[in-house]
């Protein structure tokens, strides 16, 4: 029974620190893309490159469990936007309740 609850615990942390992946990972691909439509690029180069390095990093850190959602999203007429991030927000959301649900019942059985 601890074993169990220790696993989920784990599980849920490892949900916890991929949907803040993504969510930073999203925000720092908005700042690029606004940040590549203007000056700032080229007054502040060295900065610049180490956002790209970050969101990167982050890509990299990410594109595994996006890449699933992104095949199946594919077959869909989306307007260019990757909904892939947010439909993976929404799985780790349910999955996380439900896991919490289950920790719930193995803390305080009925």
């Amino acid at each position: 029974m601890d074993f169990l609850l220790i696993f989920l615990q784990t599980l849920d942390l490892i949900l916890d620190i991929l949907y803040w992946l993504i969510l930073v990972w999203v925000i720092l691909s908005w700042i690029l893309f606004f940040l590549r439509n203007s000056k700032f690029r080229w007054r502040y180069r060295g900065f610049y490159g180490v956002l790209e390095q970050l969101n990167d990093l982050f890509e990299r850190m990410t594109r595994p469990f996006l890449r699933p959602i992104r095949r199946f999203l594919r077959r869909f007429d989306t307007a260019g936007i990757d909904w892939s991030p947010m439909v993976l927000v929404l799985i780790i959301w349910i999955l996380r309740q439900v896991l919490h649900a289950i920790m719930l019942r193995l803390i305080l059985p009925a």
